[in-house]
């Protein structure tokens, strides 16, 4: 048995027939030993197996001796069938043995009652084709290669008062040559397998993990054995495109059960629907219990793109995109949007928001929208918004057209404003700019100068980004996503495939963890700074903070000048230029405080090698506790908030976060002691003098306790039907987007120059190599 469930059944020495459980009666042959078909018993008729629809037939035959008259030799005038189906897997299975494909004849019906009552079955050249057809008249049209050659072979059968149907005219001669045993099963009739259940649900299995035609087809036809036909790409396409034929229309309410479903597996889970006012689906978003319970641990900064249009609808994929501990990326939720508007923006931003336990981000990375600027404003008025540096550095080549050339002034003085390191020097230095070059208002720096507030790097020195300053990170989880969707995604397969990218990427996270735990880190040196962090930091952070460690010890530092418990040193690498060092203050008043102006403690969340020379010089046994950022450490992944540390005054509401943080607490316990009844037992105790208090206090006031799952709901009743979005037109973006090139990269990009011939004045050859020189030139040539 193969994994199609065929089987080969052994006829005779020269012969081999494929049977399958789902076949017909006809395409089963039974045989016992001695080469003779198992007949049962002799006063009943033939058994059959189960055919396609379901059913049973029984054939009989005039002649019950000659079973071979019956099953694997051609049919004869007025056998008999039960039904219209059972005739054709007889003629088909006929065919197959003899070299021929048959296909559906001419269908006559009653005209009393519109039943079928005469069915023929032709060989498949049966016929001539048409060639005066006219709705060709007039046209330019390639045709098809002939396959018709007019056979008349066939078998017709008629309904009897009996209700069986009986062959009338069998028509053995074929007028063509017949296929060898070989390709017999190429012929429409015999290339089943694609038909067949099992084959089904594997291409479907198979396309619901991102495999794609070709794929499928390959993977089907090497487990198969070759007995039967091989499947081809074109027949894969043709069942996928018919099963999403089916839910055409049907994909946005289709999506709300599967939420809805997910909602009941997991109380957690959130998602939310826009819908306008004719009923169709304009946007919707979703995040489970793993990505909310991430996001309160690493709220610190998120990335938010939507650059990127993966499904039929195009409509804008917002994923809300993180860093955890292993410095991977990790998703807080996604959206599917109408389009890319303030309206729409601030709809996503609120409902994300209350997901989220109303919990702000410290600081969100975007491109240069100007909607999505003014939507984080009024939604998030607290957190600091930062642009893309990529998408800085596109427009700026763009508009300025001196920032291509490295070797201008205008670069060079660009680059020593951009990177100063205090706001004071930044504002003094870009005022000096201005005034060297003339920049008026018009001009686009001067435009984003007002804007220095979302990118220039004087101004987030003390935010947290956790080192990132593009949004390079989104376009790695969209990059990510190219193995599982594409453009033609339905909104269903969307769904399901980010899913199946959701759990490929908690896998990737789960290793890194086992990784981390099951291993010890390899240290370089003998200092206790080092061995310190190798014990609370993840096993990638680590290694940044040892190319920072080791860098360290090739530092120097200078005193500048010390006042009490202050000190302040200057910092660089040996053997660099002073105007390359870096002031490092040392404050001891109140533990160990210590600040650098390259600030990658801050934004980073790291020790610089800077303040680690300093500490080192100082001879600090460890690393004080603030500067071990519990987020880059194992612990981070499963830490569980404390409850008193979110109570807002003397407020007895309960928030969504404080439940949050209580459900946390109670499935941590039933995950790590499942079989200690003791302290089940007073988990439950506990749990019943709770629900009595709650149950009191309703008597004279409703229970503080909101679920937080109707915080987040869809906003439409559930019983309305809801329509499939309309296709989204894209923001002055190309259909495809594409990185912008660099001057370098678009010089290499442009053909090369080709040669001109001297002789006649074409390009792309030689004088010598030309091939268009007059005839008498030639012949001159030659006499001389």
């Amino acid at each position: 048995m193969d994994p199609f469930g065929l089987s080969i059944v052994d006829v005779d020495e020269n012969r081999l027939i494929m049977a399958d459980d789902t076949m017909s009666q006809a395409d089963r042959l039974c045989v016992d030993e001695g080469n003779r078909l198992d007949m049962g018993d002799e006063e009943e008729p033939l058994g059959w197996a189960d055919n396609d629809e379901g059913g049973t037939g029984t054939s009989e035959t005039p002649n019950k001796d000659d079973a071979a008259s019956v099953l694997g030799s051609k049919p004869f005038e007025g056998q008999l069938f039960d039904n219209c189906e059972d005739a054709y897997a007889f003629y088909n299975s006929y065919a197959l043995s003899t070299g021929f494909g048959i296909r559906k004849g001419r269908t006559n019906r009653s005209s009393k009652t519109g039943e079928p009552i005469r069915k023929s079955y032709v060989c498949d050249k049966e016929g001539l084709r048409n060639p005066n057809d006219k709705r060709q008249i007039g046209m330019d049209v390639k045709r098809r290669r002939e396959t018709r050659e007019g056979c008349e072979a066939k078998m017709e059968i008629n309904l009897t008062k009996e209700d069986k149907w009986e062959v009338r005219i069998f028509v053995e001669e074929h007028c063509h040559d017949l296929t060898s045993p070989l390709k017999t099963r190429l012929h429409h009739s015999h290339n089943t397998l694609h038909k067949k259940a099992l084959c089904k649900n594997l291409m479907d299995k198979m396309h619901s993990d991102g495999f794609g035609p070709s794929g499928i087809a390959r993977a089907i036809n090497a487990s198969n054995d070759g007995s039967s036909s091989a499947l081809t790409p074109d027949q894969v396409s043709s069942h996928l495109r018919a099963h999403r034929a089916n839910n055409m229309g049907r994909e946005a309410a289709t999506i709300a059960n599967q939420f809805q479903q997910k909602r009941a597996e997991d109380p957690n889970f959130q998602f939310a629907m826009e819908i306008d006012v004719d009923g169709n689906l304009r946007s919707m978003f979703w995040a489970d219990s793993r990505a909310r319970e991430a996001y309160l641990t690493f709220s610190d900064v998120i990335v938010f793109d939507v650059t990127y249009k993966t499904n039929r609808y195009r409509m804008p994929f917002a994923p809300f995109t993180g860093v955890n501990h292993h410095r991977q990326c990790t998703l807080f939720g996604c959206a599917l949007l109408a389009d890319e508007t303030e309206e729409t923006f601030t709809w996503l931003f609120r409902q994300w928001l209350k997901c989220m336990f109303d919990k702000a981000p410290g600081c969100i990375i975007t491109d240069m929208d100007g909607a999505m600027r003014n939507a984080i404003r009024h939604v998030f008025p607290n957190t600091r918004h930062r642009f893309c540096s990529w998408h800085i550095s596109r427009h700026l080549v763009e508009h300025v057209p001196d920032m291509r050339d490295a070797t201008s002034q205008l670069y060079k003085e660009y680059n020593h404003w951009f990177y100063r390191k205090h706001k004071a020097d930044s504002e003094k230095e870009w005022g000096a700019l201005v005034e060297k070059y003339n920049l008026d208002d018009r001009h686009w720096l001067c435009k984003m100068w007002d804007l220095r507030m979302h990118w220039v790097p004087a101004y987030f020195r003390d935010t947290f980004t956790a080192g990132m300053t593009s949004s390079a990170r989104s376009e790695s989880i969209n990059a990510f996503f190219d193995g599982f969707v594409k453009q033609s995604t339905t909104l269903e397969e969307f769904v399901v495939q980010y899913e199946k990218a959701l759990v490929a990427r908690r896998k990737k996270e789960a290793e890194e963890d086992w990784r981390t735990k099951s291993s010890h880190a390899a240290l370089k040196t003998k200092s206790t700074l080092e061995a310190d962090a190798a014990k609370c930091y993840t096993r990638k952070f680590f290694d940044l903070f040892q190319l920072q460690f080791l860098a360290s010890i090739d530092c120097w530092e200078d005193k500048e000048s010390e006042n009490g418990n202050v000190t302040e040193y200057k910092v660089r690498m040996r053997n660099e230029e002073e105007w390359k060092s870096y002031k490092v203050i040392y404050d001891v008043s109140e533990g160990v405080n210590a600040t650098c102006e390259c600030a990658m403690s801050e934004t980073a969340g790291i020790l610089c090698k800077h303040i680690l020379r300093i500490m080192d010089m100082r001879r600090l046994g460890s690393i004080p506790e603030r500067y071990l950022l519990n987020r880059w450490t194992i612990r981070a992944r499963y830490q569980v908030n404390s409850f008193a540390s979110t109570t807002i005054g003397d407020s007895d509401e309960v928030t969504s976060f404080e439940r949050w943080c209580i459900t946390s607490r109670v499935h941590k316990v039933l995950d790590e002691h499942p079989r200690k009844k003791s302290i089940l037992k007073k988990m439950e105790e506990d749990l019943n003098v709770w629900v009595a208090e709650c149950e009191e206090a309703k008597k004279d006031k409703e229970s503080v306790l909101e679920s937080s799952g109707s915080q987040v709901q869809s906003n439409y009743p559930l019983e309305i039907r809801i329509h499939d979005p309309q296709v989204v037109r894209t923001k002055g973006r190309p259909k495809n987007a594409t990185r912008f090139k660099s001057p370098l990269e678009a010089s290499q990009s442009q053909p090369k120059q080709q040669r001109t011939c001297k002789k006649c004045g074409e390009k792309g050859h030689y004088a010598t190599t030309c091939k268009n020189i007059p005839e008498e030139e030639m012949t001159t040539t030659k006499v001389v």
